[in-house]
């Protein structure tokens, strides 16, 4: 029997990952899904080990996704692992197919049906498609040390965000790949020189992709200027890894992984709330928007010591505060974080609103915010204004330049000093060490957080990595508060927290 046209035409999309894509899958405003050519150069390359140096918005889970998709739709009985260092990375692939599938009825239709009639498609313990051909596609998480990988034997392996997978995971995953198998690996570098995936990138065994951030058809003249100003310029680490997509100047992780993992708990008091601005909008007056965030909040009444901690951004950019219980277990002293409030394009007054919720609910012993973006103005409200004075928030409530020096101690006359923000981040280092804080398990963006802050050195200086730290910049508050609350000054080696504004540290 002869082959007529419509089957070739067929064949040729089934083999074609680029063409597979254009017919089937979509983008989120309903258009067919086209791609750009540095996405075709990547879909259609034919190695067996792909590495990417890529920089931000450049599509790479669009192709991931969509090639994961292309082999098992078209692969019988094929078996493929997505992995990546953390859920949250995982979350957003995940969203993306499920997209893809209930936009194609033919998508959907390849998903294997269970006894019921009902979709294959398992969320618990880990995400998983089973399609009509055998092929199964699974969703693993990496965590410390790789333990989800081991169960697996797959032919296919992509990995997201690989350059923070830990040594560990990757000789986990590394055993879970067939022999003969695909390893694509996809990442923004983050200068980390002791990794596997630095040392793949230069291997000769791996077709490597570079894709900075200009590579995407919307890249403008604006986009450009404010990043450079966001991360300080083009030598700056954060402009070189998050952009250029180069590993750029060496960079070391700023906590310590497994210490961060063992502080980890199930913590069922534990509470995340997150309000935007739109759930304030239509609050006319300044009591009704007090009754909205305390409906919204929805706080008890706690007794104990507590200590707040908040990175109060610019209306455009989140806010994140959190509170910690001091408690004392024995003969240790530990903090647990029992809240993060996440805030989006919320404005101070609003943010000043919060604190003061927390103060009444709380009374916390102390309060540290960042002076940057919203932080003095939420400082000059909460300790001037008269609506406020009945909290007596003197002397509880400080705002932390975290590009200043802070005293630690004077000896024979003369003052010993650090930079606030190294100070901050040795305290919460040492109670990570000691296993005295206890971070909530299931809460997905601090671990990203914790897992992926770096830093670099710059003429003797230490440059924090930027962006991925509002959590982290809530606690180094928190953390530097309640060192001044519990110091006991003792003559001259009294030690003043006190910051002393200085040219910024870090950019």
């Amino acid at each position: 029997m002869a082959v007529t046209d419509k089957e070739r035409k067929l064949a040729a999309t089934l083999s074609d990952p680029v063409l597979w894509g254009q017919a089937y899958l979509y983008n989120r405003d309903g258009s067919g899904r086209d791609y750009w050519l540095h996405q075709v150069e990547d879909l259609r390359c034919p190695a067996k080990n792909i590495i990417h140096l890529d920089g931000r918005d450049v599509g790479k889970s669009i192709v991931l996704s969509t090639d994961a998709l292309h082999y098992a739709f078209t692969t019988r009985g094929g078996q493929g692992l997505i992995a990546a260092p953390h859920q949250g990375h995982l979350d957003t692939i995940i969203e993306e197919i499920e997209f893809q599938l209930d936009s194609n009825p033919d998508l959907m239709n390849s998903i294997a049906l269970t006894k019921y009639g009902k979709p294959k498609i398992h969320r618990k313990p880990y995400f998983r498609l089973e399609f009509t051909n055998g092929s199964v596609l699974y969703f693993r998480p990496a965590g410390a040390y790789g333990d989800a990988f081991r169960s697996l034997h797959v032919g296919r392996v992509w990995v997201d965000e690989g350059a923070w997978l830990t040594e560990r995971a990757w000789k986990a995953l590394r055993q879970c790949l067939k022999a003969g198998g695909t390893l694509r690996i996809y990442s923004t570098p983050n200068g980390l020189r002791d990794t596997t995936y630095y040392r793949l990138t230069s291997s000769d065994q791996f077709h490597v992709f570079r894709w900075p951030s200009w590579l995407n058809p919307l890249w403008t003249e604006d986009r450009e200027a404010e990043l450079l100003e966001f991360y300080g310029g083009r030598d700056s680490s954060g402009w070189q890894h998050e952009v250029a997509g180069e590993h750029g100047k060496p960079s070391y992780g700023a906590f310590n992984v497994e210490q961060f993992n063992l502080c980890r708990q199930d913590l069922l008091e534990y509470q995340k709330i997150v309000i935007t601005d739109s759930e304030l909008r239509d609050c006319d007056t300044e009591e009704a928007a007090h009754d909205r965030l305390e409906m919204l909040l929805n706080l008890t009444p706690r007794s104990g010591q507590f200590w707040v901690g908040g990175d109060l951004g610019y209306t455009n950019d989140p806010t994140e505060i959190v509170v910690f219980q001091e408690m004392e277990i024995g003969e240790r002293t530990l903090l647990k974080m029992i809240l993060r409030v996440h805030l989006e394009h919320v404005s101070y007054p609003h943010i000043a609103q919060i604190i003061a919720l927390l103060e009444r609910y709380y009374t916390p012993a102390g309060i540290g915010v960042d002076n940057g973006g919203n932080g003095l103005a939420v400082v000059q409200e909460l300790l001037t204004l008269d609506k406020y004075k009945g909290l007596e928030l003197e002397g509880r409530l400080k705002g932390y330049d975290f590009g200043g020096m802070t005293r630690l101690a004077v000896r024979d006359g003369k003052e010993i000093k650090k930079r606030t923000k190294e100070l901050m981040t040795s305290l919460i280092n040492g109670a990570l060490q000691r296993k005295q804080l206890i971070f909530p398990s299931d809460d997905l963006e601090v671990e990203d957080q914790f897992t992926t802050h770096t830093y670099t050195l710059r003429d003797g200086k230490i440059i924090y990595s930027k962006g991925n730290d509002h959590i982290i910049d809530a606690v180094r508050c928190a953390m530097l508060i309640r060192e001044e609350g519990n110091l006991d000054p003792v003559g001259e080696e009294v030690v003043s927290l006190k910051p002393v504004l200085t040219n910024p540290v870090f950019i």
